[in-house]
């Protein structure tokens, strides 16, 4: 039994090496728990309305291996709320769930320094978490990854997806570049981009830049949309060598808070950009 439970497990960091490798990650979480709570202080955006947001995020990533080892197809579960309280603003909830499946194949290219990425996600956005919950269809598709030598790697695509608001399309354009030793610059803008600096083998500290821009059904025909921007630097200290603890603080820049109506009614919220702090335990898996 132990035998066989040990076999399982080192397979399972096989497949997970494997999708770091094709996909050029410094690591994979496989399960993570994050909270972000932006309490309004300060004074930025002198005039707008001052606005509380939080969000707490639930996700792993599950990999299934084809028999070349690889390509892989991973399922990437999470569960998301929303908080969002805005001064003056009034007629839609304050909480907003997501339950969202990203549905990812990465493909090598034989005998070639590209691989292709292609996701699918299937969402459900709303104020409720019911049966009559509203859904969304979209997907990711980074078109193209291209690794230039061992240590760079250039991503190309683009990302849609079926908003509230209409259909949301943007290109994509992304680095995973281990600098040194102990420095990498990784991500896919307009989405995320960090730059990680190793201090030992327990400290890991550096800066990061993500955004958010997600509808939600609110009540009847009407939605709210979230336009949200961080900018922060981050601690993580890894308590063993799979589980780590992530601190991070920083500023939200160009905030929206919007509603509107499948009768194209819209209201833009003046919301404030303000500071930010968010934890996050997470298993985590490094290549490097």
């Amino acid at each position: 039994m132990k035998k066989n439970l040990f076999q399982i497990v080192a397979s399972g960091l096989l497949v997970f090496s494997s999708i770091l490798i094709v996909n050029a990650q410094p690591y994979i979480d496989i399960f993570s728990a994050r909270y972000t709570n932006s309490p309004g202080l300060g004074n930025a955006g002198h005039g707008n309305n001052s606005t509380v947001l939080n969000y707490l995020n639930l996700s792993t990533n599950l990999p299934f291996q084809f028999k070349n080892k690889k390509d892989v197809l991973i399922l990437s579960p999470y569960f998301e709320r929303w908080s969002t309280q805005v001064q003056n603003a009034t007629g839609f909830s304050q909480y907003h769930y997501g339950l969202v499946l990203p549905v990812t194949l990465i493909k090598s290219i034989p005998h070639s320094s590209w691989s292709l990425q292609t996701t699918a996600i299937i969402r459900m956005n709303d104020a409720t978490i019911s049966t009559r919950g509203q859904g969304q269809f979209g997907g990711a598709l980074v078109a193209a990854n291209y690794r230039a030598s061992h240590n760079l790697v250039y991503k190309f695509g683009v990302y849609l997806n079926g908003e509230f608001f209409g259909l949301f399309i943007i290109p994509l354009v992304g680095i995973d570049w281990q600098i040194s030793n102990k420095t990498a610059l990784f991500g896919i803008l307009p989405a995320s981009m960090t730059l990680e600096h190793k201090l030992n083998n327990h400290f890991y500290a550096g800066a990061t830049f993500r955004t958010f821009t997600n509808s939600y059904h609110d009540k009847d025909q009407s939605y709210i949309r979230i336009d949200e921007n961080q900018l922060g630097a981050f601690v993580d200290y890894y308590i063993t060598k799979r589980i780590v603890l992530n601190l991070e603080a920083g500023h939200s820049l160009f905030r929206k808070i919007r509603t509107g109506s499948r009768d194209d009614v819209k209201t833009n919220w003046n919301a404030n950009d303000n500071f930010y702090f968010k934890c996050m335990i997470a298993y985590r898996i490094r290549v490097r």
